[in-house]
């Protein structure tokens, strides 16, 4: 039996691709629609998965997600493409309805919703938001 020996500067170019991989899939931000809008505002009429090939299909991890989502993460002004949403401080046991205290106006010292949030309903926070760790 033949036995490959790795020597040390492979090992630690395989290493290194490793914890390269990692940290860019830890930093990977959404992609940004690159066609127009105009006409084409029904995302789902051509990123349902198998709708139109070779589009690609929206992943499994959005699925029950509104066609209005899309751009809160793929437009060009998402602050999703530029910054980390805050994380949940909190437990979420009883404190699911995040708009029951961070509506605006809702409870004095809470953190508010951003302007930019307007239309957006509790079961949409935690598509972006997640539980601390």
């Amino acid at each position: 039996m033949i036995r490959k020996r790795f020597t040390t500067p492979t090992m630690t170019a395989l290493l290194g691709g490793l914890l390269v991989t990692f940290a860019v899939a830890q930093t990977m931000r959404p992609s940004q629609v690159l066609h127009d809008l105009a006409g084409r505002d029904n995302c789902l009429m051509c990123h349902a998965a198998g709708a139109m090939e070779p589009v690609t299909d929206v992943p499994a991890t959005h699925e029950g997600w509104e066609n209005v989502a899309c751009l809160w993460c793929h437009g060009a002004d998402a602050a999703m493409l530029t910054t980390d949403p805050p994380v949940i401080t909190h437990d979420l046991a009883g404190r699911d309805n995040c708009l029951m205290c961070h509506a605006p106006g809702a409870m004095d010292g809470v953190v508010e919703t951003p302007a930019d949030h307007e239309g957006r309903e509790s079961s949409h926070c935690q598509m972006c938001h997640k539980v601390a760790d």
